[in-house]
């Protein structure tokens, strides 16, 4: 059971059943998953949640990262009451009072919102696509079809081979880290803030105990993308990890990114969370250009 605030539990891997049964009923944000509290907000000590009036009140801070980090809120029961003791116990200890990455459908939920100052928090937005803009390739994604022909074409369909890597075992650990390496800030995709780049081994060695998935496009027997994903309770969705591909291979990522919806339709899963994108202009614009049909938002909350 969790520390009841203003007591904090540090998240460990055995909490992983309890913290995702707490979870579950809410919508499948990236950012407050499992995964991405013990890897991303867990950078220089493990990320740290509370109980407060059935929500959970979670810690997250990166080192250097004043402006990104504090408290943040995930429920929907008393979400006023629940802000203003958190605010309270702030101005008690001398700290502004203010929620960071607060999501939309806990804002939702209050009674008195006039109360409280929003503030948008675009860079922390993720970004939702639908699998059908990328399977199947029908009329209705004309843009797509032609480029995965292309690519089709130019490569052969005969070299190519998709398929997923079993994580637990180290030399399939070691591949995808070393092409990680190999391929850094060669390409939008592969070109990551330093913090992802330092959280990407511990995303792979840990993999099969997070429960992340990978996608992986081998040409001619040679890994040249892969996509770690991760399923959470809300089943028509998948909430993306990271995408890594070889930039010397025109058009690779939207083969990679292809051959994952395909996979995902094929087992009833409908969106993609593709994360937030850190304010990082190439990447807005990519995942903009793929025509998401939703984003979670996020705010800072303060009090007016």
């Amino acid at each position: 059971m969790f520390a009841t605030f203003p007591q904090f539990t540090k998240l460990q891997l055995s909490d992983k059943d309890e913290y995702e049964a707490f979870i579950r009923d809410y919508p499948a944000l990236s950012e407050y998953s499992f995964v991405t509290l013990l890897t991303w907000w867990s950078f220089l000590e493990p990320a740290a949640v509370s109980r407060l009036n059935d929500n959970l009140v979670i810690s997250c801070w990166i080192p250097g990262d004043e402006e990104n980090s504090g408290l943040s809120l995930v429920g929907n029961k008393k979400i006023d009451e629940t802000m203003c003791t958190l605010f309270d116990q702030q101005k008690e200890n001398g700290d502004m009072p203010r929620l960071v990455h607060v999501p939309e459908f806990v804002i939702g939920h209050m009674r008195f919102p006039e109360i409280f100052k929003f503030t948008p928090e675009r860079e922390y937005d993720e970004c939702v696509v639908s699998t059908e803009a990328f399977y199947p390739l029908t009329s209705a994604n004309s843009q797509m079809r032609a480029k995965i022909k292309k690519f089709l074409l130019r490569v052969g369909e005969d070299r190519i081979a998709v398929r997923s890597l079993d994580l637990s075992l180290k030399e399939n650990q070691d591949l995808l880290l070393d092409r990680a390496e190999r391929w850094l800030s060669r390409g939008f995709i592969n070109n990551v803030t330093k913090l992802e780049q330092e959280t990407t081994p511990l995303k792979v060695r840990e993999a099969e105990e997070f429960g992340i998935e990978n996608v992986c496009l081998f040409i001619d027997g040679q890994l040249e993308g892969f996509f770690l994903y991760h399923l959470p309770s809300d089943k028509r969705y998948v909430i993306a990890s990271y995408a890594r591909v070889n930039p010397d291979i025109t058009g690779v990522l939207n083969f990679l990114l292809y051959s994952c919806a395909k996979r995902f339709a094929e087992r009833g899963i409908s969106y993609i969370n593709l994360d937030f994108d850190l304010g990082l202009p190439y990447l807005r614009a990519y995942k903009l250009a793929l025509g998401p049909v939703n984003f979670f938002r996020k705010y800072t909350v303060e009090p007016l």
